[in-house]
C-alpha cells in the first residue's frame, strides 16, 4: 500500500460539507511522515519556495493562515484546496479566486474540482506549482559534467573561427601584406570588442532574467552565427558569380537575415528556456514583417526590390561555369540598361524640378 493510500486510511479528512472531525496534532504530525514536496517557481523556472507535505489536506493562497503561503498579488487568500486521490493524483479545489487556477491550456474556476497528476503544473497567478509525491518513481540520476574543457574548447574555437575570417577578408580586400599588417589589428581589435559587448549585454539580459549569465555559450552564438552568415553570403555570392544568377548575388543579404534571426533567437532561449515557442514565433513575425518594409523602403526610393547593381565580388575566370555571353547580346543588353537609366535620370528630373548635377549624371 502506498504512502498517500496509509494516510488517508490512518487519519479521516474533514470535508467542506462536514463528516469525521480530525484529530489535529494526528494530522500535522503525519503518520507516515513526508507525504510529498510542492515546488513554487516563477514564470522563468527560478524556485521560490518549497513545501514539504506532512498532512493533509493542503490549503494554498496568501493569507498566513495558509499551509503554503505565496507571495503574489495574483493569488487570493485561500487559492485553493489539496486532498488526496488515486495513486499518483492529488485532487485540488478552487476556492474564493476571480483569477482561477491552469491546468496545462484548460482554466478551472472557482468551485472546480479537478484532479492534478504528478508531473503537470498547476499556475496560478504568475507562479507555477509542481508536485511530488512519495510514491513517485525519483528519476535517474544524471551524470556531473566531467568535460567542461570542451565547452571551452569549443568557445575558443569559435572565437579564433571568426578571427580567422576577419583576416581573409583583410587579405583579400588589401592584397599588400605592409598595408593588411597595419590594418589587421585593428581590425581584429574591433571585432573582439564587438563580440564582447554583444555577448556581454546578452549575459546581462540572461542574468536578469534566468539567475545565470551564460556569458560564454552567448559568444559561441554569436561566433557561429557570424560564421554561418560570412558563409552563406560566400556562397550566394559565388553562385551568381560561377552561373550568372544576378538575383541570387542581389538578394544573398537575405541569407544573412536568415542567420541573424537564427542567432537572435538563440540568444533569447539561452534568457528564457521556457518560452521556446513563443519566441520562435516573435522572431519569425519580426522577420515576416520586417522584410516587406524593407523591400517598400528600397522600392520607393531606388525603384527596385536590392540595392545592389552588381557583384559585390569578383572570383577567378576559370570558377565561371555559364557559357559566354555574345558579343552582340552583350551591347543590346547594355544598351537597354543605358535606356533605363536615362530614363530614371529624367523621371528624377521632372520630380526635382532642376537641372541634374555631375554627379548625379554619373
Amino acid at each position: 500500500m502506498n504512502t498517500v493510500e496509509e494516510s488517508r486510511l490512518a487519519t479521516p479528512l474533514a470535508t467542506e460539507s462536514g463528516g469525521a472531525q480530525v484529530d489535529e496534532d494526528q494530522v500535522r504530525q503525519g503518520p507516515a511522515g513526508l507525504l510529498g514536496l510542492i515546488d513554487v517557481t516563477d514564470r522563468h523556472g527560478n524556485m521560490q519556495t518549497r513545501l514539504p507535505v506532512t498532512r493533509w489536506p493542503v490549503t494554498v493562497g496568501r493569507a498566513l493562515n495558509s499551509d503554503l503561503v505565496l507571495d503574489d498579488v495574483h493569488v487570493s487568500g485561500q487559492h485553493l484546496r489539496l486532498t488526496p486521490a488515486a495513486a499518483g493524483h492529488v485532487t485540488v479545489q478552487v476556492l474564493d479566486t476571480s483569477n482561477g487556477v491552469a491546468s496545462g491550456h484548460k482554466q478551472h474556476v472557482r468551485g472546480d474540482v479537478f484532479d492534478w497528476p504528478v508531473g503537470h503544473t498547476l499556475t496560478l497567478g504568475r507562479l507555477h506549482l509542481n508536485l511530488r509525491l512519495a510514491d513517485t518513481p525519483v528519476p535517474l540520476e544524471q551524470p556531473l559534467p566531467r568535460l567542461l574543457w570542451r565547452a571551452t574548447l569549443w568557445s575558443l574555437g569559435s572565437v579564433m573561427l571568426v578571427l580567422l575570417l576577419m583576416m581573409a577578408q583583410v587579405w583579400l580586400k588589401i592584397g599588400e601584406t605592409q598595408n593588411m599588417l597595419q590594418e589587421l589589428p585593428m581590425v581584429l581589435g574591433g571585432a573582439l570588442a564587438v563580440l564582447v559587448v554583444w555577448s556581454g549585454l546578452w549575459a546581462l539580459a540572461t542574468k536578469l532574467f534566468s539567475g545565470q549569465a551564460h556569458f560564454w555559450r552567448h559568444v559561441r552564438i554569436a561566433s557561429l552565427a557570424f560564421v554561418a552568415a560570412d558563409l552563406m553570403e560566400f556562397v550566394s555570392q559565388l553562385l551568381a558569380f560561377a552561373f550568372s544568377w544576378e538575383n541570387v548575388g542581389r538578394f544573398g543579404y537575405l541569407a544573412l537575415v536568415l542567420a541573424a534571426a537564427v542567432g537572435i533567437y538563440r540568444h533569447l532561449l539561452v534568457a528564457a528556456p521556457q518560452s521556446r515557442r513563443g519566441l520562435a514565433l516573435g522572431v519569425t513575425l519580426v522577420v515576416l514583417l520586417g522584410l516587406p518594409t524593407m523591400w517598400g523602403t528600397q522600392w520607393l526610393k531606388n525603384k527596385r526590390l536590392s540595392n545592389q547593381l552588381y557583384m559585390a565580388q569578383m572570383f577567378p575566370p576559370n570558377w565561371r561555369l555559364a557559357k559566354p555571353v555574345p558579343v552582340p547580346r552583350f551591347l543590346d543588353e547594355a544598351a537597354g540598361i543605358e535606356q533605363r537609366l536615362a530614363k530614371r535620370l529624367k523621371d528624377k528630373q521632372d520630380e526635382n524640378g532642376a537641372e541634374p548635377s555631375a554627379e548625379e549624371e554619373q
